[in-house]
């Protein structure tokens, strides 16, 4: 949802809207830019800890009425590892029940995801057709860790079950800029 805005200061602002010209070339006529982005999580599949099959890829079943995302669902474990359970094996060669491929893919989501970018900028008169623009910026303007998927995916191994031990975003940085335009 990106927005841009005149800041409120200077002449014909709502702030200090009768200071002298020199003041208000200085604090008057800055603008202010922001996109703010919100995703829900990342889906993911919790696989088999155990082949069910000999070539076809396996998905933990989740487990009916169990929350997968019960307590603590924190960075330390991002899963209830109670809620999934190992398909049964295939029995037979050209078996047609379906159940030994578990669930269907990407069963739960990772954490979501919220950023906010910024910048605020102003141009100034400098001559006969000349203009200066002064911009900064920041992006992860709040600074706030955007954790990964978790990882180690077994669910009958509790040791680092579900952990997140990545990050989807960088941290916050800024830049300043200069544009002359003529």
């Amino acid at each position: 949802m990106p927005s841009s805005s005149r800041l409120p200061f200077g002449r014909g602002g709502r702030f200090l809207s009768d200071v002298p010209k020199w003041a208000d070339a200085l604090i008057g006529g800055w603008y202010f830019n922001y996109i703010y982005t919100y995703q829900s999580g990342q889906p993911f599949s919790v696989g088999c800890p155990v082949g069910t099959t000999s070539d076809f890829g396996c998905n933990a079943n989740l487990i009916p009425g169990v929350n997968p995302y019960a307590s603590p669902h924190n960075q330390t474990q991002w899963l209830n590892p109670n809620a999934f359970a190992q398909p049964p094996a295939a029995t037979a060669i050209g078996q047609t029940d379906y159940s030994p491929l578990g669930s269907p893919a990407e069963q739960v989501r990772g954490p979501g995801f919220y950023n906010l970018d910024s910048s605020v900028f102003k141009t100034f008169a400098t001559g006969k057709g000349t203009t200066l623009e002064i911009r900064a910026a920041t992006f992860n303007t709040l600074n706030n860790p955007q954790f990964g998927n978790p990882g180690q995916l077994n669910f009958t191994n509790l040791k680092n079950f579900s952990e997140i031990t990545g990050l989807r975003s960088s941290p916050r940085y800024g830049q300043l800029a200069a544009k002359f335009f003529f």
